[in-house]
């Protein structure tokens, strides 16, 4: 019979070599879109995609001349702001698998809008 120190060791022993498979399937974010017509896509994308494409709509935005969100008067103090609030902390607020530092996100943005011939506003 096993001794109870034997059934805790085979426990733990089990949970420390399950625990890494947590980690096999990227975190990913359901989103549903609606086409013109109503129709409903369900789409399964990674927090990095995810980001990107609030990076992307918010450069459209712009593009288009809508106003800013998160009530700023201005593009200019928009994307400073979210410059600043990206560099509060030096790596990602959520596990990245692309952006290993704050700035690296920050260089995204910059290298978008360069690629549509907008500002950067810091250079």
């Amino acid at each position: 019979m096993l001794t109870t120190l034997s059934r805790r060791i085979i426990a733990v022993l089990l949970v420390a070599t399950l625990l890494p498979a947590c980690e096999i399937h990227r975190r990913t974010i359901r989103e549903y879109n609606t086409d013109q017509g109503g129709r409903v896509s369900v789409t399964n994308v990674t927090e990095d995609q995810y980001w990107k494409e609030r990076v992307d709509e918010r450069i459209a935005a712009e593009i288009a001349h809508e106003k800013p969100e998160a009530g700023y008067d201005t593009w200019q103090n928009y994307w400073r702001w979210w410059y600043s609030v990206l560099r509060r902390k030096k790596k990602p607020a959520y596990k990245s698998h692309e952006f290993k530092t704050s700035e690296e996100m920050v260089n995204y943005i910059k290298d978008k809008r360069r690629a549509k011939g907008l500002p950067t506003y810091e250079d």
